[in-house]
């Protein structure tokens, strides 16, 4: 679920690259989870202009920050986006949880904490326009994003994410609550890790237990593509296949635009400006 490559050192290094290559508008921020145990790290990116523009929060996969996530908040930015790409594992002195299923597991619960966080630091900011902020993870990040839609703790919160996006989570077909929000899963059929038949399953059974609720859950499933085929450095990792596929990257990318556009209600920039 995005592994965790080389020395953290070379790891902080490419990342450190990624951010100054992409860093036209790139800040360091710092924010409090919503449970306010942590202090949570981030990197905004902000288009040019005054705004208000609407924001999507970025979680990243189990190896932590990476350039992919990098080079995925420059490319939500230049869509016309604030992106908030956030850092759950630094300040909590972790570098990878990829090799712990147990670990990945109760740190869904830490992370969708520090979702929410991520909202409200974008909703007090003069140039995010607070009713339209997205969310959207990649793997562990990914199965966060999901678990922060259905989770009991935030259903009363008057902070809510417009829309969510799930690049290949681990799915479950047995959900506390229905997803609050449209959400968009996008996962490879030949995904040995995070199998895209959970998500079918968790699809189906939302339509027999509410079908109302099922109608905003769209899952993508990229025949033939492995985890990570958004990566064009993937590896392999603790087991498991992964493998950039070009075509399912770039119908991914096109689909994240315009589902974006679809429920963001005009988010993207006008041609011109």
């Amino acid at each position: 679920m995005g592994p965790y490559r080389g020395s953290r050192l070379e790891s902080l290094i490419l990342v450190m690259s990624a951010i100054i290559t992409l860093a036209g508008c790139a800040t360091s921020v710092s924010f409090q989870s919503a449970d306010r145990s942590t202090t949570v790290d981030g990197t905004l990116f902000k288009p040019d202009g005054a705004g208000p523009f609407p924001g999507v929060v970025l979680l990243h996969g189990c190896g932590g920050i990476r350039p992919h996530f990098v080079q995925w908040a420059g490319a939500i930015r230049d869509m016309g986006y604030v992106a908030l790409l956030v850092d759950s594992f630094r300040p909590r002195g972790i570098s990878g949880i990829c090799a712990s299923s147990p670990t990945m597991a109760s740190m869904t619960t830490d992370r969708a904490a520090d979702a929410y966080g991520a909202l409200r630091h974008l909703k007090a900011l003069p140039f995010v326009d607070g009713d339209r902020v997205a969310l959207m993870g990649w793997s562990h990040g990914g199965w966060t994003t999901l678990e922060a839609m259905a989770s009991w703790r935030y259903r009363n919160s008057p902070d809510q994410f417009r829309a969510a996006i799930a690049f290949y989570p681990y799915c479950r077909d047995a959900l506390n609550e229905p997803f609050r929000a449209p959400l968009l899963v996008l996962i490879g059929g030949s995904d040995d890790w995070t199998p895209a038949k959970k998500c079918e399953d968790m699809q189906a059974r939302l339509r027999l237990v509410n079908p109302d609720a099922a109608q905003s859950l769209r899952v993508q499933v990229y025949q033939g593509a492995h985890h990570d085929f958004d990566d064009v450095a993937a590896k392999n990792c603790c087991g498991h296949t992964l493998r950039y596929n070009r075509d399912a990257a770039k119908d991914a990318e096109d689909q994240v635009r315009r589902f974006l556009a679809e429920h963001m209600k005009g988010a993207q920039r006008e041609e011109g400006r």
